[in-house]
């Protein structure tokens, strides 16, 4: 049988805005790609932001720590007083100030070198160091091994920035190099001797330059603008050859018929008074004080060591308990007139003191004082033993007289003590350098 034929489907075509469904989400897909993309980036950039913000501020918490080494470090060298393990200084006598701990003086070249310690076969400059908690500072002075720092734990403020200092020898009288390095937080080199890392760490170093307590030592025992007018039995003494054997500069004369005089072997005792000196009588008072100490009276006594005393009463006590709470660098200032009653000793051979008094230095009986004495004007008077008298210089800026009988010597090895271990010590201008 024949087939039948099948019948013919017409598809009609789809109509083109049923296919927009499929489009807008490719273009969805792909806007939504590209703000991913947008916020990635901004957030990459947010984080790099973040990241050098943070790290530019652990870089400032390095560098101020740094420079407050370097202002403590000075601070510490020009203070008198003794201090302890912490840096505290010591209440009673004895001791040694920061200025001894760390550094030594080689008397005869005047070269400052740093004090030592051995760590196993190795020599290590000692490093005092500090660390700043909630609390405020906590330092460590150590006289032998790493600082021990003290560094808060706990809800304690972190981080705690820190620094340590370490000194080293130049290779001209009179100065030293300060080393300071500084730290975001208490640890790496601002902590010697512990594990661990700082987060950043800045180095820093200056030149340190002394400005002695008396820069040009005298070279008589007893300089006097005027007249030297003695009553009794003063002995004025100087041997030391280098200096000259001279005993006596005074602008005017030298009236006292028991006046005893000694000058260096092989000299004229007679001869080593020069008397009548018409520069020195013609030379202001400031300008004699300038002439031996470098600066004006003034500014002397701004030095960060000197220490006023009030002298409204007698106070030769004063004076001394003043000299034996400092450690080193005795240096003693005292404004109008001062009255020194003895029995009294200042200073020692080994630790002698600069004594500056503005007015009028009257000496009554037994004192006896290891350095220089410096006064408008000086009177000594009395019945003196042996033992009174002056080891150093004495400088008057017009007249001695007196009817005691003390020994003024003038020693050498004092005043150079004087001249190395007294002072301020302050920045060299253009020595600072970062690292």
């Amino acid at each position: 049988m024949p087939t039948a034929p099948r019948p013919r489907v017409c598809h009609r075509p789809r109509h083109p805005l049923h296919q927009r469904g499929v489009a807008s989400l490719a273009v969805s897909l792909l806007l939504l790609m590209a703000m991913l993309l947008s916020a990635a980036c901004a957030n990459r950039a947010l984080l790099f932001e973040q990241r050098s913000s943070s790290n530019q501020q652990r870089a400032t918490q390095a560098f101020e720590a740094a420079e407050a080494g370097i202002d403590w470090a000075i601070a510490q060298l020009n203070a008198p007083r003794p201090v302890d393990e912490r840096c505290e200084p010591l209440t009673g006598a004895g001791g040694r100030s920061f200025r001894e701990r760390y550094l030594s003086v080689d008397t005869g070249s005047g070269l400052h070198t740093p004090q030592l310690w051995k760590s196993g076969a190795q020599d290590l400059a000692l490093q005092p160091g500090c660390v700043r908690s909630g609390r405020g500072w906590s330092c460590a002075c150590p006289s032998n091994g790493w600082p021990g720092l003290m560094v808060a734990t706990g809800g304690d403020l972190a981080p705690q920035p820190a620094f340590s200092v370490q000194f080293s020898a130049e290779p001209r009288p009179g100065l030293v190099r300060l080393n300071v390095i500084g730290c975001s937080n208490s640890a790496g080199a601002c902590r010697p001797g512990v594990a661990g890392r700082a987060d950043a760490v800045v180095r820093l170093q200056v030149l340190l330059g002394l400005l002695p307590g008396v820069s040009v030592l005298p070279q008589a025992a007893l300089t006097v603008r005027g007249t030297v007018e003695a009553t009794g039995a003063l002995g004025v003494h100087n041997t030391d050859t280098a200096s000259g054997g001279l005993t006596v500069r005074a602008g005017g004369s030298l009236i006292g018929t028991a006046v005893r005089l000694g000058t260096a072997p092989g000299g004229a005792a007679e001869a080593s008074a020069a008397t009548h000196d018409p520069a020195l009588a013609a030379l202001e008072p400031e300008r004699l004080f300038a002439s031996h100490f470098g600066l004006d009276r003034t500014r002397w006594a701004h030095h960060p060591a000197t220490q006023a005393v009030d002298c409204t009463l007698a106070c030769g006590a004063a004076i001394a308990a003043a000299i034996n709470t400092a450690g080193s660098n005795r240096m003693v200032s005292i404004a109008g007139d001062a009255t020194l009653d003895g029995p009294l000793t200042l200073g020692s051979a080994e630790r002698p003191v600069i004594v500056v008094v503005s007015g009028t230095a009257a000496l009554r009986g037994d004192v006896t004082l290891h350095g220089v004495l410096y006064a408008a004007d000086i009177r000594w008077d009395g019945p003196t033993g042996a033992s009174a008298g002056v080891h150093g210089a004495v400088i008057s800026q017009s007249d001695f007289r007196g009817n005691g009988a003390p020994r003024l010597q003038r020693d050498a090895a004092v005043l150079r003590a004087l001249q190395l271990h007294t002072g301020s010590f302050a920045r060299v201008p253009g020595s600072w350098k970062d690292f």
